[in-house]
C-alpha cells in the first residue's frame, strides 16, 4: 500500500460539539462495515467511548441555565448603569434640591466601586446591599426626588432572578460526570485509531481488497469536518450591522423639566439553526448604547441606538415628551 487509505482527521482541533458529532457519525460508518474491520472488541470499545463522550459533552456544555444567567446578568448590569447614569445627570440639574439628592445617592453608589465589573457573587452581594440601603429610610427622599425608584426596583428584581438561576445551575452541575471532557475525547480518538490501523493492516496484508466504499464514506466525513476546522481558524470577526434592527415604539413620556432617559427594546432578525427567521433581543450596554437629543423640553426627542461589541452602525427613532 503506497499511501494511507484513510484520511487523517484533525481531531485535536475539533471543537467539543464537532468532535462528539464526528465520532457519532464515524461509529455509524464503522458499524456499517463491521465485517471489513473484523474485530468486534475494537468496535465495542469505540462504541462505548463514543457513548461516554456524548454523555459527558451533554452534561458539561453550556446549559439553558447558563445562557439565561448570562442574559439576566447583562440586563442587571444595564439596570445598574441606567441607575447610576440617571444619578450622574441629575448632579448637573439647575435645581439645588435635585443636585443635593443626586450627590447623596452618588456618594453611596461610588463607594461600591465598579459594580458591573465584579465577579458574579461579589456583584450580587453589592447590589443586595445597594438596593437595601436605597429602599431604606435614609435614602427614601433622595430616591423620590430623583425619580429613580423604578431603576432600583428593576435592579432588585433582576438580582433576585439572577440568584435563583445560580442556585438552579449549582443543582445541575452536581449531576455532571466525574470524567473530564479531555479524557473522554482521548479515549474516543484512541479507539478510532485502533480501528483504522486494524483495517489498513488487513489491506497491507492482502486480507482485505474491497474497502473502497468504507474508506470513501469515512474520507468524505473527515474532509467535511476538517473543512469546518479550517473555517474556524481562518475566520475573521465580522461585526453585524445594527441598522436593520427594529425598535419597539416608545410611548409618550411625561415632562419633568429634567432629561428623559428611555431604554427601548431593540430586536434584530437573524437565522435560526433550522434556517427560519427569528428575532433576538439586543442588550443595552452589551450590544448597544443610547444617545439622546432634545430630551428635556416638551416636544419631539431623538433617540439614537449605537451598536457596540458584536454590532456596529446606528439607527434612530423619536418619542414625544408631553405635559
Amino acid at each position: 500500500m503506497d499511501k494511507k487509505v484513510f484520511s487523517k482527521a484533525e481531531l485535536g482541533r475539533f471543537q467539543n460539539a464537532e468532535h462528539s458529532e464526528f465520532h457519532r457519525l464515524s461509529l455509524a460508518i464503522c458499524m456499517k462495515y463491521a465485517s471489513k474491520i473484523s474485530a468486534p472488541p475494537l468496535i465495542d470499545r469505540y462504541s462505548a467511548a463514543v457513548t461516554q463522550e456524548i454523555a459527558v459533552f451533554k452534561a458539561i456544555r453550556r446549559s439553558e441555565y447558563t445562557e439565561k444567567k448570562l442574559e439576566v446578568d447583562a440586563k442587571r448590569d444595564a439596570a445598574y448603569i441606567g441607575l447610576i447614569s440617571s444619578v450622574r445627570v441629575n448632579r448637573k440639574s439647575f435645581d439645588q434640591g435635585v443636585r443635593d439628592a443626586a450627590d447623596h445617592v452618588y456618594v453611596l453608589l461610588d463607594s461600591y466601586g465598579a459594580v458591573t465589573r465584579m465577579g458574579y457573587d461579589a456583584e450580587t452581594a453589592a447590589i443586595d446591599s445597594i438596593v437595601s440601603r436605597l429602599q431604606g429610610e435614609a435614602y427614601a427622599h433622595s430616591v423620590s426626588m430623583l425619580g429613580v425608584s423604578a431603576w432600583v426596583s428593576k435592579l432588585n428584581e433582576l438580582n433576585a432572578e439572577f440568584k435563583i438561576l445560580v442556585d438552579e445551575r449549582a443543582q445541575e452541575e452536581a449531576a455532571i460526570p466525574n470524567i473530564k471532557q479531555k479524557d473522554a475525547r482521548l479515549e474516543t480518538d484512541i479507539s478510532l485509531k485502533h480501528i483504522i490501523e486494524r483495517v489498513e493492516a488487513r489491506i497491507t496484508l492482502g486480507e482485505l481488497t474491497d474497502y473502497e466504499n468504507f474508506a470513501g464514506e469515512y474520507n468524505v466525513l473527515v474532509k467535511h469536518y476538517n473543512t469546518l476546522v479550517h473555517e474556524h481558524y481562518g475566520r475573521t470577526h465580522i461585526r453585524t450591522d445594527i441598522a436593520p434592527a427594529i425598535i419597539t415604539p416608545v410611548g409618550e413620556q411625561k415632562y419633568t423639566g429634567k432629561p428623559v432617559f428611555v431604554i427601548p427594546e431593540v430586536r434584530l432578525k437573524t437565522l435560526a439553526e433550522d434556517g427560519t427567521d427569528v428575532f433576538i433581543e439586543l442588550v443595552f450596554s452589551v450590544d448597544f448604547t443610547v444617545a439622546y437629543k432634545n430630551n428635556i423640553s416638551r416636544g419631539t426627542a431623538t433617540l439614537t441606538i449605537n451598536g457596540i461589541g458584536k454590532y456596529k452602525g446606528e439607527l434612530t427613532t423619536t418619542f414625544n415628551i408631553g405635559n
